[in-house]
């Protein structure tokens, strides 16, 4: 009988704990389960004892340093050949963060209560910090003041897919007020180009951003790109691009770069230089409909259109959400 209740208790306990360990709302939180919690009568009364267990991405065990940290502790440990640490502590609460290295997500874990007696088993999988982002259907609008020839030169820092017009170590155009390039006797309503990114994930501000329902999303899209200053055309240009594409789903994540933060990754270079260079950069995840995020709201900036102004949007879909759920 006493085997029975110690044994429900300890389900009780799991059940409880595993509860408490799904993502935290506005933080990353790349994998971790309490896999095992049982009694250990080596223990004293007021101690408990902790056993991570430590993978990557791929499942392999790691063996070489961490840090981590607990309620105001801080140490560093090799997990022994089986990618084990163990850490005794006295019985209460505690909250967890663990560091590999900048290739891979830091580690949170939620409050995890330890009673006294009790050994707790927690699965640690640090995911890589690095992500491929496709720069999909990028576009520059040019609007000089007067007929200009410019030069547009990309630094990717990355894999070009696909430009058009085509892309001869950068474009060179005649520049109407009104927008409209020629080259070559052919007229354009803009440069197109696409490209492929490796980009670390803390590098991009996850905790701040949208989230949109699907019966607010074209007045999400039409309210922020009038924020922004777009003029007609490249609103309608943006929303009949990507608004059948997201419209599907029942949520969607939208988060922005703006300017310097976009390029980072594919850096612009225009002669003559203009007097207003304005980057628009959309990172969607559309969320499963299960999955509960909240995010702070990202801030819009916004362009002015006086003197020689360059405008650029594009996007790219990505599941960040849904990895770290996993």
């Amino acid at each position: 009988m006493k085997f029975i209740l110690t044994a429900l208790t300890a389900f009780f306990i799991l059940s409880a704990l595993q509860s408490n360990a799904g993502i935290e709302t506005g933080k990353s939180l790349p994998g971790y389960s309490i896999t095992k919690i049982s009694t250990d009568q080596t223990l004293k009364r007021t101690e408990a004892v902790f056993v991570f267990s430590c993978f990557d991405s791929n499942r392999k065990k790691i063996i070489r340093k961490i840090k981590y940290s607990y309620n105001g502790q801080e140490k560093t440990e090799t997990p022994d050949s089986s990618g084990k640490i163990t850490l005794k502590v006295k019985s209460g609460k505690y909250k967890f963060q663990f560091f590999l290295d900048s290739d891979h997500e830091e580690i949170y874990t939620d409050s995890i209560k330890a009673k006294g007696k009790t050994k707790t088993e927690v699965t640690l999988t640090f995911k890589d910090a690095v992500m491929y982002m496709i720069e999909d259907k990028p576009v520059i609008y040019l609007y000089p003041t007067k007929n200009t020839k410019v030069s547009v030169k990309l630094d990717l820092k990355g894999e070009m897919l696909f430009t058009y017009p085509i892309y001869n170590n950068g474009w060179e155009v005649e520049a109407e007020p009104d927008g409209t390039l020629k080259q070559k006797e052919q007229t354009y309503s803009y440069l197109f180009w696409e490209g492929k990114t490796e980009i670390k994930k803390p590098e991009i501000k996850f905790e701040e951003g949208f989230i949109v329902n699907q019966n607010d999303l074209l007045n999400f899209m039409e309210e922020k790109l009038k924020q922004m200053g777009l003029s007609s055309k490249e609103k309608q240009d943006f929303i009949t691009y990507w608004y059948p594409r997201m419209s599907s789903s029942n949520q969607n994540y939208i988060h922005f770069l703006f300017n310097e933060e976009f390029d980072a990754y594919a850096h612009l270079t225009i002669k003559p230089r203009p007097d207003n260079l304005f980057r628009i950069f959309m990172i969607w995840d559309p969320l499963q409909g299960d999955q509960k995020i909240k995010v702070k709201e990202q801030k819009i900036e916004s362009v002015s259109r006086t003197g020689f102004t360059v405008i650029e949007w594009g996007g790219t879909e990505v599941n960040y959400f849904e990895e770290e759920k996993n």
